[in-house]
C-alpha cells in the first residue's frame, strides 16, 4: 500500500524545448545550469560509472573560483534569468565546506540584477552525510537541493553501489522532510532490471519518488541477453502502467509520461537532448576549464571536447529515419564518446525507448478511455484536432512498437 497524500503535484515548471543544433542563443526562459565537478574523488565504485579517470588526481575547484563565475553569470546581460549551480564530482560531499561557503557567500552578497534567480544542487550518493552537514543543509533548504541517487530496493542498490544502501537508508527522512518533491536518481542496469517495479515502490513507500530509465551505454551484451532484457523491461513497465493508473496522485516518473502527440509537433527540435550541453549548460573541471558538460571533461575521455558544435555533424541513419526521433532524448556526451560526433545518436537504449513510449501510450488510454470514443460534436475545432493527432500518434505507436516487444519474446 503506498501513502499518496504527500504527492498532490510534482515539481514547478514547464517542460523545456532545447534550441536546434545550430541554434546557440539561449531561451529566456531556459534554466542556465553552470555545473562545478568539485573533486575527482570518489568512495564507491558503481557498476555502471562512466567516471572511468576519476581519482586520478587530487585537484579541487576552490570556493573563489566558483565564486567568480557565479558574480560573471549574475550580472551578465543576457536573456537567461533563472541560474542552477550544480555541485558534482566524484563525490561533492568530500568539499562540504566549498559548498557551504559559496552558498553563504551568495545569500549575503546584494545582487544588482534582481531579476534574476539562482539555485544551487548537489548531486551526492548519499554516504558521506552527517549531523554537521545536514543540519547546515536543513537551514539552507530554500537555497539548496540536496539531490539522492538511491537504485531501489536494498538488493538492487546495493549490488549496483557497493553495497551502501544501509549507509543511505538512514538519512532517508532528512531528504524526505527538506525535498520530498525531489526526485531520487533510479539508475536501471542489465543486473537489476527485473527489479525495476519493486523499487519504485518501494521508493514511493519511503515517501520520495524516483526518476529512471535504463543505460544508454553498451551494457546490454549480445542479441540474446538483449532480448532477455527488453522482455524484463516490459514486463516491470507493465506492472508500473497498472500501478500508476491506480495511484493517480503519485508523480509520474518521465519514463512513462512521453507524449505521443508530440509526433506532430513542428516545433520540437529534431534531436532532443537530456541537458542542452553547449547551450544552456556550462562545466567547469578541476583543471579550471570550461567544457559543454561534465561528459566532455578529461575527467570522463581521453580526448576531452571544448565546442560541441566543433565536432562533426553526423547522423545515425538508423535514427534520422525513425518517426520517434523527435521525442527520443539522446546524451551528447555519450554520442561523442562512442561515435565521436555529439550528433550522431547512439542506439544502444533504442528498443527500450520503444517499449517505453509504448506503454506510456498505453498508461494515457487507461487515464482518458473516453478518447478512443468520445463523440466529436460539441468540441470545438482545436480539441478535435488535438484529439485525433493523440489518436494517430497512439497507433502508430502500437503498430512500431508492439513488434519490438513481440521480438523480445521470440525463441
Amino acid at each position: 500500500m503506498v501513502d499518496t497524500q504527500c504527492y498532490e503535484s510534482r515539481i514547478g515548471g514547464s517542460e523545456e524545448k532545447l534550441p536546434e543544433r545550430q541554434y546557440k542563443k539561449y531561451h529566456q526562459d531556459a534554466k542556465r545550469q553552470l555545473i562545478f565537478i568539485l573533486s575527482e574523488k570518489c568512495n564507491l565504485n558503481c557498476v555502471y560509472c562512466y567516471e572511468k579517470r576519476k581519482n586520478l588526481n587530487n585537484k579541487t575547484l576552490s570556493a573563489d573560483f566558483i565564486k567568480d563565475k557565479i558574480r560573471n553569470e549574475m550580472l551578465d546581460d543576457n536573456e537567461c534569468k533563472n541560474i542552477w549551480v550544480i555541485f558534482f564530482g566524484g563525490e561533492p560531499l568530500f568539499e562540504f565546506d566549498t559548498i557551504r561557503e559559496v552558498v553563504d557567500w551568495f545569500k549575503d552578497t546584494s545582487w544588482s540584477s534582481p531579476a534574476k534567480t539562482c539555485q544551487f544542487m548537489v548531486e551526492t550518493n548519499g554516504t558521506l552525510l552527517d549531523d554537521r552537514m545536514k543540519k547546515w543543509f536543513t537551514r539552507n533548504r530554500e537555497y539548496v537541493i540536496v539531490s539522492l541517487s538511491l537504485d531501489g530496493t536494498k538488493d538492487a542498490h546495493d549490488r549496483n553501489r557497493c553495497n551502501s544502501y544501509d549507509a543511505v537508508a538512514r538519512h532517508i527522512d532528512f531528504f524526505r522532510h527538506n525535498w520530498p518533491k525531489q526526485p531520487v536518481k533510479m539508475t536501471i542496469g542489465p543486473e537489476t532490471i527485473d527489479q525495476t517495479y519493486d523499487g519504485v515502490v518501494h521508493i514511493h513507500n519511503l515517501g520520495l519518488y524516483a526518476e529512471f530509465d535504463v543505460l544508454f551505454e553498451d551494457v546490454w551484451g549480445s542479441t540474446d541477453t538483449e532480448r532477455q532484457a527488453v522482455r524484463k523491461w516490459a514486463e516491470q513497465l507493465g506492472k508500473l502502467v497498472l500501478f500508476y493508473h491506480a495511484h493517480p496522485k503519485l508523480p509520474r516518473p518521465k519514463v512513462l509520461s512521453l507524449r505521443p502527440e508530440q509526433l506532430f509537433d513542428s516545433t520540437m527540435p529534431k534531436s532532443q537532448t537530456f541537458c542542452g550541453a553547449g547551450k544552456v549548460v556550462t562545466c567547469f573541471a578541476t583543471d579550471g576549464l570550461e567544457y559543454p558538460c561534465f561528459r566532455f571533461t578529461p575527467f570522463i575521455v581521453k580526448e576531452p571536447l571544448f565546442d560541441v558544435f566543433s565536432a562533426p555533424d553526423l547522423d545515425n541513419e538508423q535514427c534520422s529515419s525513425c518517426p520517434f526521433e523527435r521525442i527520443c532524448n539522446t546524451c551528447e556526451g555519450n554520442n561523442y564518446a562512442i561515435t565521436g560526433s555529439c550528433f550522431k545518436r547512439t542506439s544502444f537504449h533504442c528498443r527500450f525507448f520503444k517499449v517505453s513510449l509504448l506503454f506510456s501510450a498505453k498508461l494515457l488510454l487507461l487515464d482518458h478511455p473516453n478518447d478512443l470514443c468520445q463523440p466529436l460534436e460539441g468540441q470545438s475545432k482545436e480539441e478535435r484536432v488535438r484529439c485525433m493527432r493523440r489518436l494517430l500518434a497512439i497507433r502508430a505507436i502500437n503498430d512500431l512498437c508492439t513488434p519490438v516487444v513481440e521480438w523480445a519474446y521470440e525463441r
